[in-house]
């Protein structure tokens, strides 16, 4: 008998949030709000962190776009974005962009929130890590006409995909 993915969750409540409260924490990844959707990842712990929630089975069902706005490099031209929360690692904030968000192929999360697949969730998050790295090569706008050099402040907001109940304390 197969199970639900978010019933596997569910039923291992405990053991998962320990474990994604744990590798937030160790790779420096910063929800906005109290919730699991736009987990902003710094692009050197992006590998590492989706590799991890791989490993605890999490499934990333899209991805948005924040400019960290470094205090110490200011002069370049951040923030981009329309605001967003304090960093509780690094010194600056984040300010969410207007940029299209990466939707994962919403057939293939049907098909795991049907019939849960840890192999299908790892090969899922790791061509959505390989998408995102390749989305990063192209300039981000941040007004009609105006880029993001080298995307140098762009990072990633990672949905995760867990019970809509599922809050941080």
């Amino acid at each position: 008998m197969s199970v639900k993915y978010l019933d596997y969750l569910s039923s291992n409540r405990i053991t998962i949030l320990n474990q994604l409260s744990i590798s937030l924490h160790n790779h420096q990844v910063q929800p906005v709000g109290n919730g699991y959707i736009d987990c902003i990842t710094m692009i050197d712990n992006l590998d590492l962190f989706i590799e991890e929630i791989s490993d605890i089975r999490i499934l990333i069902s899209d991805v948005t776009w924040w400019c960290y706005v470094d205090p110490s490099r200011i002069s370049s031209g951040c923030p981009h974005g329309m605001g967003g929360p304090k960093s509780e690692y690094y010194e600056g904030w984040f300010s969410e962009l207007q940029n299209e968000m990466y939707e994962t192929d919403k057939e293939l999360v049907a098909s795991i929130i049907d019939e849960y697949d840890k192999q299908l969730i790892t090969t899922t998050n790791l061509k959505t890590k390989n998408d995102i790295r390749i989305l990063l090569k192209e300039p981000f706008r941040y007004t009609p006409s105006e880029f993001i050099e080298g995307n140098r402040c762009v990072m990633p907001g990672l949905w995760l995909l867990v019970p809509d109940d599922w809050k941080r304390t």
